[in-house]
Formats: C-alpha cells, structure tokens, sequence
C-alpha cells in the first residue's frame, strides 16, 4: 500500500443497493397500517369539529341571546357555517372534510335557543370513513335536549 495515498470512504454501490432494498420492503410492510389510521384520524377531527361546533353555537346563543344555527348547504362532510341572529352573522365556518360521510338525524340545519336547547330537540350526527378498511370505527355525535354534546365510538342508537 503507498503511504501517500488516503483510504476511499463512503459506500459501495452494492451497500447502497441492499439498503434502499431493505428499506422499499418495510414502507411497503408499513403503508397499510398508515391507511387505517389516516381514516381513524379522518374520523376523529370530524367528530370533535363537529362537537366543537355544537359547543359554540350553544354558547354563542346564550351569551348574544339569539338563535344560532349550525348549518351545511348540502352535504356536512362539505362543511358547516355557525351563524347567530338576524340578519345572520357568520360566526365560524368548518370544514371540508375528506374520507368522512356524516349523517346528521334531523336535515341540514341544527339551531339552538337562547336557553341553550336545541330547537328541534336531540340530535345525532354519525361520522363514518368512506374507506374500506375493517380496523376503522366510526363515531357519533350526539346534541342532547338540553344541548349537551357528546362523542362516542360506533354507530348511534
């Protein structure tokens, strides 16, 4: 070996072959399960937005001592507007949301008095994943007759 020459440092290209190979088997092992809990978290901001959005309506009715609505135009996995008083005034806007469906039990609109109650009594909204994936639940959202909000997993009842 000549003294004045330096060692070569690095990786060979068959040492970087093997790794990127190795590394194509585990993201392929890994994706799968990343799909289920992408639904899972699709699921989940749905349901608390959802619940949020609830919460602040009753609240926005009793301190502005108006109605205030939660309402979609269509569809509420393409989003919700809270509005309060008349003329309505746009408080908050939601959403979209995507790889949800959410079926609400009363229409597109879900109003609150200035008691805090919703005017058309209890309501339930299910939000469910649009994937096929088994490991995925879906959650309820459920407005009782006093306006009380809560999520819970699995399909209303």
């Amino acid at each position: 070996m000549n003294p004045l020459r330096k060692p070569i440092q690095g990786f060979t290209l068959t040492e970087l072959m093997v790794t990127l190979a190795v590394l194509a088997i585990l993201v392929t092992i890994a994706v799968p399960s990343f799909s289920g809990m992408i639904a899972t978290q699709a699921t989940r901001n749905a349901s608390f937005d959802l619940s949020s959005a609830v919460s602040l309506a009753r609240a926005e009715a009793v301190k502005q001592n108006a109605i205030a609505t939660v309402s979609t135009t269509s569809n509420w996995a393409t989003g919700w507007t809270l509005t309060v008083g008349t003329p309505a005034t746009v408080i908050r806007t939601f959403g979209p949301y995507s790889g949800v469906t959410i079926a609400a039990s009363n229409g597109n609109a879900l109003s609150f008095g200035n008691d805090g109650r919703p005017t058309a009594g209890g309501v339930t909204f299910q939000v469910t994943p649009t994937s096929a994936s088994q490991s995925v639940s879906s959650s309820c959202v459920q407005v009782g007759g006093t306006g009380r909000v809560a999520v819970v997993s699995g399909t209303c009842s």
